[in-house]
Parts: C-alpha cells; sequence; structure tokens
C-alpha cells in the first residue's frame, strides 16, 4: 500500500521550496546589483574628478592666453622701448610665477628678451627655440602648444608660444608652464582621493603626475606601460575605461578623458585590489545571508505546516474583501471549533462596524450643518449692529435725504444675508452685496470708499460663501481706515493661480503690525474685545477650512502704512459641480 504524505508535511516541503528559493533568487539579485552599483558609482566618481582636473586646466589655459594677449599690447604699445618691454616681461612673470616659470620673447634669431632672473642674464640663441619660433610663425592667428620637453633655464616644461601680430620684425611671445606647480596639484589629488592622475600627450608622455605613486607603472623616459600595454596602446584604444593586468597579474582598472584646450588626455590608473577587497567582503556577508535565510526558511515552513488550516485561509478571504472595501461578505465557516468561533464573532463585528459607520456618517453629517449655521449665525447679526449704527449715524448727522439710501442698500443686504447659508452664490452676487455695503459706509461716514473690481475672466460666476466678502471689507474700513477717519480705495482682485483660486480684499490703510498677523484668525478667550472686533475674519476662515480642508481659508499679508492684502483661498474644483 502506497505511503500517503500527510498535508502539513506537503505544506512544509512546499513552503521551504518557496522561501528559499526566494531568498537565494533575492540575495543573487541583490548581490549583483550592488556589486554593479559599486563599479558604476566608482567610475562616475572618478569621473568628476577627471572633469575637476580638466577645470583646472581650461582655467589655466585661459590665464595663460590672457598672458600672452597682456605681453601682445604692451609690447607694440612699446615696440621701441626695450627697456620698457623687459620691465613689463618681469612683472608678469612675478606676478604670475606660482604657475609660469618664464614668460619671454623669442626673435628670429632666437635670442629673447626675458621675463625671469636668469633669461634677464642669458639671453643668448638657443637652438631648442626654434621649433618654437618656427611653429608661431607658421600659425600667425592661434597659440601654440608644445610637446613637453627639458628646457635649459625652465627645466621640464611645456611652452604655450603665439607670434607678435603687428610687429616691424618677426617676434614671438613664449610662456613656460610650470609643470611642477600643476603636478602639485595632482598629487594633491591622489592622495585625498586615493587615485593616480597624470597628463599624458598623445604620443604617450607624461607631462605630469604619476611621480610619487607609480603602483604598477613601469615609468621610463617620461613615458610609462602597465605590463605589455604601452601608454600609445592605451591612448589608441576606444571608449573611455578599459581593464588591463600587471605585469604581477593585478588587475587595474583605467579611465581616460581629452582636455578640453590642451592635446592632452588625463589619466587615471587605479588599483583593483581595494575594490576586490570591497566586493570580497559583500560576497561574505551574501554567503552568510543565504546560510541565514536556509534556516529562517525551515523555521517558516514549520510554523506554516503547523497553523495554517482551511479554515484560516477563509478567513483571510473574507478579511481581504473587507480590506477592498466588501462589508457584506457571508463567508462562513461552519465549524464548532475555536476557528468557527472566530468566523461568528468576525461576522457580528462586521455588522457593528456597519452600523457605526452609518451613525457616524449621520452625526458628522448633521455636525457640519450644524457648525456652518452656527458661522453663520455669528457673521449676519455682527453685519446688522454695524449697519443700524450706520443709519444711526446718518440721522444724528441730519442728512435725511440720504436715509432711504441708506434703508433701501440695508434691505438689500438683509434680503441677502439671510438666505439659506449653505447654499452658495456667484462672486457677482457677493460683489453687489459689497457694493450696497459700502453705499452705506459712505454715507455713514461721509467718505468716499473706491471699489475697484479687478476680476480674471470667467471668474465671475465663481462659487463662494454667501457673506464671504463684506466682513472683510468692514475690518478694512473699520482697522485700516480708522473707522471711517480716513478715505482709500478698496480692491477686490479674483485669479487663478494653478488649481487653486484666489479672491483678495486689498486696502492701502493703516496696516497690521506683523506680530499681530498671526493672531488675528485665532481665538483668544481672554481677550473679548480683540475677539469681537474680529469675529468676521475668524468665521469666514473656519468656514472656508471646514468645507474643503485645512489647506484652503484665509491669508493675511500687511505692510503698516501701506497696504493690507486678506486673501480667500479655494479650490480651483469648485467649477465642478459644487456652485
Amino acid at each position: 500500500m502506497r505511503r500517503r504524505i500527510s498535508l502539513p508535511l506537503k505544506l512544509f516541503l512546499i513552503v521551504f521550496a518557496f522561501v528559499l528559493s526566494c531568498i537565494i533568487l533575492i540575495s543573487q539579485l541583490s548581490y549583483r546589483y550592488v556589486q554593479k552599483e559599486i563599479r558604476t558609482n566608482d567610475i562616475y566618481y572618478m569621473n568628476q574628478i577627471l572633469d575637476k582636473v580638466d577645470q583646472y586646466l581650461t582655467v589655466n589655459f585661459s590665464s595663460f592666453q590672457t598672458i600672452l594677449f597682456s605681453v601682445e599690447t604692451s609690447v607694440n604699445a612699446n615696440i621701441d622701448n626695450t627697456e620698457v618691454i623687459k620691465k613689463q616681461l618681469r612683472e608678469l612673470y612675478e606676478l604670475n610665477s606660482n604657475y609660469v616659470s618664464n614668460i619671454y620673447l623669442i626673435k628670429s634669431d632666437l635670442s629673447i628678451l626675458g621675463g625671469s632672473t636668469t633669461t634677464r642674464i642669458f639671453d643668448e640663441p638657443l637652438s631648442d627655440r626654434k621649433p618654437l619660433f618656427d611653429a608661431a610663425d607658421k600659425n600667425r592667428r592661434t597659440t601654440y602648444v608644445s610637446d613637453p620637453y627639458k628646457s635649459k633655464y625652465s627645466g621640464w616644461t611645456v611652452t604655450m608660444v603665439r607670434y607678435l601680430n603687428g610687429s616691424p620684425f618677426p617676434m614671438a611671445i613664449a610662456v613656460d608652464l610650470d609643470l611642477n606647480a600643476i603636478e602639485e596639484t595632482l598629487f594633491k589629488i591622489n592622495k585625498k582621493e586615493q587615485m593616480n592622475l597624470a597628463l599624458i600627450t598623445p604620443s604617450g608622455k607624461i607631462i605630469a603626475g604619476f611621480s610619487e605613486n607609480r603602483g604598477p607603472l613601469n615609468i621610463q623616459d617620461h613615458t610609462f606601460s602597465i605590463g605589455e600595454t604601452s601608454a600609445e596602446q592605451i591612448l589608441d584604444t576606444t571608449g573611455t575605461s578599459l581593464q588591463l593586468h600587471t605585469k604581477e597579474g593585478l588587475p587595474v582598472s583605467i579611465l581616460k578623458k581629452p582636455t578640453e584646450k590642451f592635446n592632452w588626455s588625463i589619466i587615471s590608473i587605479n588599483d583593483e585590489s581595494r575594490l576586490e577587497a570591497a566586493l570580497s567582503r559583500l560576497e561574505t556577508f551574501y554567503i552568510g545571508l543565504l546560510v541565514a535565510g536556509f534556516l529562517l526558511s525551515l523555521f517558516i515552513s514549520f510554523l506554516i505546516a503547523k497553523y495554517i488550516r482551511n479554515p484560516l485561509y477563509a478567513l483571510k478571504t473574507k478579511m481581504k474583501r473587507v480590506e477592498q472595501g466588501d462589508l457584506t461578505t457571508t463567508v462562513t465557516i461552519k465549524r464548532n471549533d475555536e476557528f468557527g468561533d472566530l468566523s461568528r464573532a468576525f461576522d457580528r463585528m462586521l455588522q457593528q462596524i456597519v452600523e457605526l459607520i452609518r451613525r457616524g456618517e449621520l452625526h458628522n453629517e448633521l455636525e457640519r450643518k450644524l457648525e456652518i449655521q452656527v458661522l453663520q449665525s455669528q457673521i449676519n447679526p455682527h453685519f446688522l449692529y454695524n449697519t443700524l449704527g450706520s443709519i444711526s449715524n446718518v440721522i444724528r448727522l441730519g442728512q435725511i435725504e440720504k436715509v432711504d439710501v441708506v434703508i433701501a442698500s440695508l434691505i438689500a443686504s438683509l434680503e441677502y444675508g439671510i438666505a439659506d447659508a449653505s447654499e452658495k452664490v456667484s462672486l457677482r452676487q457677493e460683489l453687489q452685496n459689497v457694493a450696497d455695503y459700502i453705499a452705506i459706509q459712505n454715507i455713514r461716514y461721509n467718505r468716499h470708499f473706491n471699489l475697484i473690481e479687478r476680476i480674471e475672466d470667467g471668474l465671475m460666476d465663481f462659487p463662494v460663501f454667501r457673506m464671504l466678502l463684506q466682513p472683510i471689507v468692514e475690518n478694512s474700513i473699520f482697522h485700516g481706515y480708522n473707522g471711517g477717519g480716513i478715505e482709500g480705495p478698496i480692491t477686490i482682485h479674483a485669479y487663478r493661480k494653478g488649481d487653486i483660486v484666489m479672491i483678495e480684499v486689498i486696502d492701502q490703510g493703516e496696516g497690521i503690525p506683523a506680530d499681530r498677523i498671526q493672531h488675528i484668525l485665532t481665538t483668544d478667550p481672554s481677550d473679548l474685545e480683540v475677539k469681537r472686533k474680529r469675529i468676521g475674519l475668524h468665521n469666514i476662515h473656519g468656514r472656508i477650512r471646514l468645507h474643503y480642508g485645512e489647506q484652503f481659508g484665509l491669508q493675511i499679508i500687511s505692510i503698516p502704512k501701506e497696504i493690507t492684502r486678506v486673501r480667500a483661498v479655494f479650490p480651483v474644483g469648485l467649477f465642478e459641480g459644487d456652485a
């Protein structure tokens, strides 16, 4: 009879194989990814260093060109006065002696007028200047950069030479570069960044670098090789990076970059042993991770095989449906054990959750409506109080003929203000209500508060709260214009900015001190007088935030004695059906 494999054992084997396979796969992919990233980041970092070196050389090239042009200008201006030319050459050399070895003029007989102390004394003709003079004479409109060579007075150097145009007799301007200064800069980078840098000519000669950190290099006669590969072969290879081995078989990585201004290449040669050691440590870590994964797979598989059964899968299915929003799921587990009890308890819990959600939604909706009504009821009495005061002042001042105008405006404002608070109105209607309000205030204070409307096209029908703007305008008159003590314009500016709409009330009155702005939109139960004066702004701010969220509401920007801007911020989505 064939032996039957129990379900727990099957489950154990399946889970063990699955978990272990996942760990092995993830470990291998992670190792390869990290290995690739380490190499990529290392190459990227070294390329950044090469770019910085190239920028340094470009700046130096510009400096050398400037020196050549300065000498050319000076010589042409003093062509008949040799002593002046010598003095200016000396001054230029002393000014730039940190990175040049000499600045001088080469005559056609190969004698010179030199800037350095030595060449001011020893100015005899030298045959090694002939290639420089000939190159300058051949290319009279460009600057010629020589290959590195051993100069009698400047040592190992590179010369930049330019023909002196405009001179009555053939002459060339020359600058010997101080390669020691350039090499010292490269050594600093080598030491700090643990790199091995050098400048190389197209023929493979070392201009500067490598001397203090030869590493895997074989340096002879100002050139080098790595293993059996010469410098010229390295420069002739395509691409910017390559891998080579030394005679001892050690791997090295090479990066090369042509310079922008000079006909040179920047070479970085780096021993791969440091990177290989890091990767070796990483490999050891991942082997340990695989061992830990093997043990973890055994442990997890044992637990799952012991405790997971079909009832738990059924319960998990029910929970998944609830997670997706289906609170009416009816997956039933007909068991008389703990799983059955858990399933029935879960069903009862779902019913209670559904009922609580329903009750919560009803409660939140009722609370929201009540809060809006309370906020609206706070604004209307505040406005009515001030308007009745306006009528009283008109009668007290004996301006009986204006009473009808004030009452007509008051009737229009009251009809507008006592309507349903939850009903939104268009910006056009709010502007009309503000116009009625300002008409009352102009009569009350015997002032002229000019209402200026700057409304972006299409925003006249934008839906806003009823009684949004009037309390803000009231604050502008009462606080900005000292309760009618002074007069000025009141501007209402509405515009879109991205996905929001901004409606601003702007006055040019007294303004608000900076230390008070942050408290205006918050309540302070201990300061009843301040609270009474700013009830309109505070409640408008609360209405907007209650409807649209904490990111909307009022913003106040003020420059005392210049301008105050109260900005109401709404979502532009109101146009999509919230009118």
